[in-house]
């Protein structure tokens, strides 16, 4: 029996993710880090100390922790990426909290250096 072809687009989508995960690569080398055994290590550490979210926490929710974040962001600077501070948290909590607060503080400093702003007369 004839199986059925791809959407038109589901290729231009896995090529647009592929060029875009290329991108990132590239402007953040240092993502590969968090495939080291040392920072395998330092995830397996966290969580073994607090298993539970710590957002959930201080909302007096129970929730897994999955994921060690970076409180400070590192961007590179491998002293603050293997000695933190680091928090225990859950993937809702850092793909949606989290990432909203990054992106925040960075358009405040970006704001701060005068980028982005719209010029007044």
């Amino acid at each position: 029996m004839p199986t059925r072809p791809k959407a038109l687009g589901q290729q231009q989508r896995a090529d647009r993710r592929r060029l875009a995960d290329a991108d990132r690569r590239a402007a953040k080398p240092w993502r590969s880090w968090y495939g080291l055994a040392v920072w395998q290590a330092i995830r397996e550490r966290q969580l073994g100390l607090q298993p539970l979210c710590e957002r959930h926490l201080k909302r007096g929710e129970i929730e897994p922790a999955t994921i060690v974040n970076h409180v400070e962001p590192h961007r590179g600077d491998w002293d603050r990426f293997v000695a933190g501070p680091l928090e225990s948290v859950c993937k809702a909590c850092h793909d949606g909290e989290i990432q909203r607060e990054e992106r925040a503080a960075g358009r405040a400093a970006a704001e701060d250096r005068g980028v982005g702003r719209k010029f007044r007369a």
